[in-house]
């Protein structure tokens, strides 16, 4: 099994408190940002219908998710995930067979009818389907089962580890944490990259400035 690197976006306080405490948040299905989540099938009959209902409810008790992107450089990722460009970035090294893209579709897809009531064969496209809209996010996912909240917060975390492994951090273009602020949240973690962002000069990109200087895009 190889490794992928993916990227997480964060505005800059959740993201110092991530790295502070070695974690990320896991996503429950029912606040995930698109309603269709678990919805994406054309629905032809009210069985239909009463059954992906029951199983979204059954898997949001029982399952979250992590979700990366492949890249970093979309604006639009940082506008919208990222706190308008002042948040930061997390990449991870991740098992590659544990991450499972995102299909983009244009129609909703169907299932033969009348419909045989079992949706398991079908589960991994109610999972990973989304509608075409969606695409500039490039996303990959990595289900995990829930067990407890955290206290503080009532929200469920997944620790950093060995196949979840922090090794980029990203400083917006509009971050106005310090270097010295990351280094103090990294602590011990020394194989962390550091990149501080900007914006592309010939494309449509959030690019690597580096950190003490600018350099023409290539």
């Amino acid at each position: 099994m190889g490794k992928i690197r993916v990227y997480h976006f964060l505005s800059a306080e959740n993201a110092l408190d991530d790295i502070e405490k070695r974690r990320i948040k896991i996503s429950e299905i029912e606040h995930l940002n698109d309603p269709f989540e678990l919805w994406c099938l054309a629905q032809q009959n009210r069985e239909l219908r009463d059954r992906l209902r029951d199983y979204k409810q059954t898997m949001n008790k029982q399952y979250g998710v992590l979700c990366f992107c492949k890249g970093w450089r979309n604006p639009l990722l940082w506008s919208h995930y990222a706190d308008r460009h002042r948040g930061m970035c997390l990449g991870f090294d991740v098992e590659d067979n544990a991450a499972k893209p995102v299909q983009y579709v244009e129609d909703r897809p169907s299932i033969p009818y009348p419909f045989s009531g079992e949706l398991r064969p079908i589960s991994d496209q109610l999972l990973s389907t989304k509608y075409i809209d969606w695409k500039y996010e490039d996303e990959l996912r990595i289900w995990i089962g829930l067990k407890e909240r955290d206290p503080a917060t009532q929200l469920y975390f997944c620790d950093f580890e060995e196949n979840l492994r922090l090794k980029e951090v990203i400083a917006g273009p509009s971050c106005e944490v310090t270097l010295q602020r990351i280094h103090q949240a990294l602590g011990d973690m020394r194989d962390v990259a550091i990149i501080k962002a900007r914006l592309a000069f010939k494309t449509f990109q959030v690019v690597a400035r580096g950190w003490h200087f600018d350099a023409d895009d290539t």
